[in-house]
């Protein structure tokens, strides 16, 4: 009797959890971003910034460079841009997920749009700390964090999906939260952005993600047979 009642249930409580987890996420990250945006627009000090730079920073040595490098690497344009066509051609012919693969090049590319028109309209500039790579452009919000957020975080988002086993759906998802952070850590290690810049892009990354995840969400579900 409690299985079946169980059953009858569990349909829509799952739905309910995960729509609760995804708005207070996206209420969180708005949040975020709102009071670092207001902040700097007063032009007030985010006191927070040179501690984390100089605890990042003390680590310097020849190795860590590398394999900061690395991690800048995989979060730029360039690669990003590259990935996203590889994504897309293994949804569509792979996985012949046609949805998929039209919100998995809105997810990335709109977050792209969506960063260059923050970063304009912030104009905040880059940090003076000696930095190891040359970066161009505007500072605020971190692009490199945003794209992060929104490639990664897609592909996470397609692995719990999938029908993959719990153990290897925790990998994937562990190694796209490793690259995720790494690359923001990257960026005030090689001293091309404030922390406050890092913590802005996962937040509007975040925010943008849970939409688009959202809209998609909703087409499987209208498309569903009935």
């Amino acid at each position: 009797m409690i299985q079946k009642w169980m059953k009858k249930i569990s349909f829509p409580i799952v739905p309910a959890v995960l729509l609760l987890i995804g708005f207070i996420l996206a209420a969180t990250a708005i949040y975020i971003f709102a009071s670092l945006s207001e902040e700097l627009i007063e032009k007030e000090p985010f006191t927070f910034d040179p501690v984390i730079i100089h605890a990042v920073r003390s680590f310097s040595s020849p190795g860590l460079d590398r394999v900061m490098l690395f991690f800048t690497e995989i979060g730029s344009t360039l690669a990003l841009g590259i990935l996203v066509v590889a994504g897309m051609l293994w949804l569509g012919f792979k996985r012949q997920n046609l949805w998929g693969m039209v919100f998995f090049l809105l997810t990335v590319g709109g977050g792209g749009i969506l960063n260059l028109l923050l970063k304009n309209a912030f104009q905040r500039k880059r940090p003076n700390a000696d930095p190891l790579v040359e970066a161009l452009g505007f500072s605020f919000p971190s692009g490199h964090a945003m794209g992060s957020m929104v490639y990664y975080g897609f592909l996470g988002y397609l692995v719990v999906r999938s029908k993959r086993k719990p153990l290897r759906k925790a990998f994937w998802t562990l190694l796209f939260a490793v690259a995720i952070i790494g690359i923001g850590i990257s960026r005030i290690y090689l001293g091309v952005h404030y922390p406050s810049d890092i913590i802005a892009g996962y937040s509007a990354g975040m925010v943008w993600l849970l939409l688009c995840i959202a809209a998609l969400e909703a087409v499987y579900f209208y498309k569903r047979p009935r």
